[in-house]
């Protein structure tokens, strides 16, 4: 979490506070100096509170004559020395023993509440000492600004809050107390959310100086007052023993925590310290609180390896989130409440603890909101803190749906200082709330829009689509070799007449239907796995205007409605269904509903052209989507600057110069002296001043454009290649680096460029004046988030396609390739001036082609006439292919034609005698020792190449046959693996590719 962007007090109070910070500064860290001004605050506090308070109105005789020295108001008579002396020999051991002092003017038993408020003085005061590093002078003053703080704060607001939230602000501050605090307008509206009452138990697990304890009291007070029920006094003492508690991990705090309940006349010892993961034992503790609520932190330290008091399947989950939303619903009674604000992430983490958390809080829960915040309630050192968001939820009763609620106006300007400001959504958000608690759905608006259950529940029917195909194909794979010697068995059953044809066709039945049982297990269990439950709206509002909206359903206007199953159903059905039954399905589509007008978008996106121009309706919903986002479009100037920062470059120092490829990578180029460098007029990248965006003016054609690492702080470039800086709006910067990364962005510089993209050079203002798509920052980010796990995919698959060696074991025997086959070089290459040549059936294999694969068609197809005339060989399949010529990592390359097929010049074809040798042995030998072949350069006439003598010498290990099929069948399956992570690579860039077409509108 992030801090609280809001104080409690008023902005004297505050401004006090900080003085007091100030002027302590000598004293120490920001910690120790909030302990002093605690104990001065609670000098005062006390001081305040006998006089004010009748129930504290004995105490009043244990200050008469002498004592009076031991109250606050007595040390505004003495001198900074004077003062250091008596609040150390006299003041502080005083209060550290006060309730034995206290039997010297009460007898009998002291009221409960006043002995639990002294048992605290004593803990505060008891190790309590101002040392030499405060000096006299500063202590005076010190005590002179404490005495400023106007009394009508004093008992009413989280005063020692604010002294600890100005120690926030310190350097280092938030490190040594490890305190996030919530801003009081978003506890007070949370508080009322889950609306306590004298007859509730209310706990906070991660409370921190119990704001949201002690705006609970004092909602429970208000409430009784407005309503007129005043408590009996047995409800009124239960309340104050059990009714409000929590835990808080660091020991400072929880004394802080106390202090404040001491404030507000609330039992300070329900306040427990240490972890409330470890604490919480199910037998005392499960179902034991009627309301919880709470802003637990994230991603903090855990006090042990592990809670399976907590949750036993998920004990080491490390995302302490998911543990404290746990505990939280255990602790809950049934028909309990609950509010807690967790970070955005929580709502579609896909760890199988995030998953199955969401999924008992739709089915164990009523999850009645998901309230999201703006990014600004919270702030860091570095700038703005994690975006957030708030659930609500009753124990007992499964979800019917979710309110989602998006706060774009909390009633504070954004930034550090927040400052009140008009139309805050809080007040209508609270109104709405109350139909939500009542089970009333209210009315979609630009921030309120509900969720059926159903909806969050269902899985994308693609997405179940292709988990059906995979693990059908993968059982059944497994199972071919016991249904092969089943085969084999009765097979020669039934030939020695030992079985009937009946009973044959019963056995291989009921092994078929075994089979077909362990599909739908595993199908289940995969779809079970891959449900997510996200809570996240951008899953389920669809993007449509409502302008869009009123379109597609005046267009379906008279449409009979076909089918209103479910969506799985009637995605299947519109796959296969004519136009005019697909209009009647998609007439049954929610176009308020993501998911399904996802599948429409994308069926509609797939249809022939020619389908489309013959049904009118088909072609203008096709239109409602491809045009369904609504995205401003914004030009560059609007978001960025130019950036400058012009040098001269130094005689002897070395510089850091920068490239950018035309795949948006920015990297280091060269270190080079002065001397080395051609222009001496250069900009500095100077990253402190934020975020820069660099591009090439003679690539940006190509896609050479994008954000300066942190590693190119401090390098050097032309002119050539404009910098810009991000203007002070809503954006992140990764956002528009993926944006005009795009190929769609691309296009429009092409389009700038009518001479030729190629050799004219892109300047700024052209550049500057072209627009981008720009949703809200919320998008943004999340846009972002999902393209960046798409490329942790496409890296983490990238290593291992580098790191994949063909390990291929040793034998004593080789022979030389040209005695297991019979290699053939091709003549010429048919002339390209005869187009006629190139029009025909035959495959015509081109060195691109020769890439490791196996070849099962062709980018181009030969005639029977170029065959005959330039004397080619139509190799048979499974023949080898080696690539004798190419630069880069061509050359030595080699294939598997699965298909009849020519060759080029630049290859060789290796056909391999099967008697001697399995093809595919010899081909995975081969691809074994690529470096070893493309190292053999024959280079007459100047340009590197093999020739057919070098290959016909490579010597080849030569096993039995038997042993060449294990080892191929052992290989086999290694680059099934391989492909299937290629695969998985592949579907990750074509989903960027999707995401950042549909941020263009496609």
């Amino acid at each position: 979490m992030g801090r609280s962007t809001v104080h409690y007090a008023d902005n004297e109070t505050n401004n006090i506070l900080k003085r007091l910070h100030n002027k302590l500064r000598p004293a120490g860290t920001p910690v120790e100096r909030v302990e002093y001004i605690i104990e001065l605050l609670l000098l005062r506090i006390f001081e305040t509170k006998i006089k004010q308070d009748a129930a504290f109105a004995p105490l009043r005789k244990l200050f008469e004559g002498e004592n009076y020295r031991l109250l606050f108001s007595h040390l505004l008579s003495l001198t900074g020395e004077q003062i250091l002396s008596e609040v150390n020999k006299n003041v502080f051991p005083f209060y550290s023993t006060i309730l034995i002092k206290t039997r010297s003017v009460i007898t009998g038993n002291l009221p409960t509440k006043m002995q639990d408020q002294l048992v605290l003085m004593e803990e505060v005061f008891a190790n309590s000492n101002f040392t030499n590093n405060v000096k006299g002078g500063v202590i005076a003053e010190v005590i002179g600004l404490v005495n400023e703080v106007d009394e009508k704060w004093i008992l009413k607001t989280d005063l020692l809050g604010d002294a600890i939230e100005s120690a926030l602000s310190e350097t280092g501050g938030t490190k040594d107390l490890g305190l996030y605090r919530t801003p009081s307008h978003i506890r007070q509206m949370m508080v009322k959310m889950v609306d306590p009452s004298f007859n509730d138990s209310i706990f906070d697990p991660a409370c921190g100086t119990a704001g949201f304890l002690f705006d609970a009291y004092e909602y429970v007070i208000e409430k009784a007052k407005q309503l007129r029920q005043i408590p009996s006094e047995n409800v009124a003492n239960q309340f104050y023993r059990t009714g409000i508690g929590g835990i808080e991990y660091q020991g400072r705090i929880r004394k802080m925590a106390a202090v404040n309940m001491y404030i507000r006349g609330l039992n300070p010892h329900n306040i427990e310290q240490g972890d409330s993961l470890k604490l919480y034992d199910p037998a005392r503790d499960h179902e034991s609180k009627s309301i919880v609520i709470a802003n637990p932190p994230f991603g903090a330290e855990r006090d042990q390896p592990a809670y399976p008091n907590v949750w036993e399947e998920y004990s080491k989950e490390p995302e302490t989130t998911i543990l404290f939303v746990k505990l939280m619903f255990d602790l809950l009674k049934q028909n309990g409440r609950c509010a807690i604000v967790v970070s955005q992430g929580f709502l579609t983490w896909g760890q199988n603890s995030a998953c199955a958390l969401r999924k008992i809080l739709l089915n164990d829960a009523n999850l009645r909101a998901v309230i999201s915040l703006p990014q600004g309630v919270f702030v860091s050192k570095s700038g703005q803190g994690a975006k957030t968001s708030i659930l609500y939820f009753e124990k007992g009763q499964p979800t019917d749906f979710v309110w989602f609620y998006k706060i774009e106006n909390d009633g504070f300007s954004m930034g550090t200082n927040r400052k009140a400001i008009a139309n805050g959504q809080i007040p209508e958000l609270l109104e709405i709330f109350k139909e939500v608690k009542q089970g009333k759905k209210p009315q979609d608006t630009k921030h309120s829009f509900c969720v059926f259950k159903e909806q969050i529940e269902t899985l994308d029917p693609r997405i179940a689509e292709r988990i059906k195909k995979e693990v059908s194909e993968k059982t059944k794979e497994k199972n071919i070799k016991k249904r092969e010697k089943l085969v084999e068995d009765i097979d020669k059953k039934l030939k020695d007449k030992k079985i009937s044809k009946e009973f044959y066709d019963e056995k291989l039945w009921q092994f078929d239907n075994i089979i077909e049982g362990q599909i739908d297990n595993e199908v289940a269990k995969a779809i079970e796995k891959a449900h997510s439950y996200h809570f996240n709206l951008q899953n389920y509002r669809s993007s449509l205007s409502d302008e869009q909206v009123k379109d597609w359903q005046e267009t379906l206007k008279g449409v009979e409605i076909k089918n209103g199953s479910k969506i799985e159903k009637r995605y299947q059905e519109l796959q296969k269904s004519e136009p005019k039954i697909a209009l009647q399905i998609l007439a049954s589509f929610d176009c308020k509903n993501a998911l399904q007008m996802d599948i429409a978008r994308e069926y509609l996106s797939r249809l022939d052209k020619k389908v489309l121009e013959k049904d009118e309706k088909l072609q203008k919903l096709e239109e409602i989507l491809r045009k369904g986002f609504q995205y401003p479009n914004v030009p560059l100037s609007e978001i960025l600057e130019c950036y400058e920062n012009k040098i001269t470059i130094d005689e002897d120092k070395k510089y850091k110069q920068i490239t950018v490829s035309n795949t948006g990578d920015v990297k280091l180029r060269k270190i080079k002296l002065k001397s080395e460098i051609g222009t001496k007029n250069q900009v500095l990248i100077d990253l402190s001043q934020g975020d820069l965006l660099i591009y090439s003016r003679l690539g940006l054609h190509t896609g050479a454009i994008g954000l300066i690492p942190e590693s190119l702080d401090g390098a050097v470039v032309t002119v050539d290649m404009p910098v810009f800086r991000y203007r002070a709006i809503k954006v992140n910067p990764k956002y528009i680096a993926l944006v005009v990364q795009n190929q769609k962005f691309i296009d429009k510089v092409i389009e700038q460029n009518p001479t030729g993209a190629a050799q004219t050079r892109f300047h700024e203002d052209k550049f500057l004046q072209l627009q981008i798509p720009l949703p809200p920052l919320e998008v943004q980010n999340e846009i972002v988030e999902k393209i960046e796990k798409q490329k942790q995919i496409i890296d983490g698959a990238e290593r291992i396609e580098e790191g994949f060696i063909i390990n291929f074991p040793l034998f004593a025997n080789t022979i030389k390739l040209n005695n297991i086959s019979e290699l053939i070089g091709t003549g010429s290459t048919p002339s390209r001036a005869n187009l006629d040549y190139f029009d025909g059936i035959n495959n015509w294999v081109l060195t691109t082609e020769v890439n490791e694969t196996e070849i099962i068609d062709t980018a181009e197809k030969l005639s029977d006439t170029a065959i005959k005339d330039y004397g080619l060989k139509l190799y048979p399949i499974n023949t080898i292919l080696i690539a004798m010529y190419g630069q880069g990592q061509t050359r030595g390359r080699t294939a598997m034609i699965k298909v009849s097929a020519a060759i080029t010049q630049n290859c060789a074809g290796v056909v391999i005698d099967n008697k001697k040798a399995d093809p595919y042995f010899v081909w995975y030998f081969l691809r074994s020792i690529y470096d070893k072949i493309r190292g053999q350069d024959y280079s007459g006439g100047g340009v590197p190449h093999l020739n057919l003598e070098i290959v016909k010498k490579l010597e080849i290990p030569l096993p039995p046959l038997e042993t060449q099929r294990q080892i191929v069948e052992k290989l086999n399956r290694q680059m099934q693996a391989l492909e299937g992570v290629r695969l998985l690579k592949s579907e990750a860039e074509k989903r960027i590719e999707e995401i950042l077409n549909q941020v263009w509108g496609e």
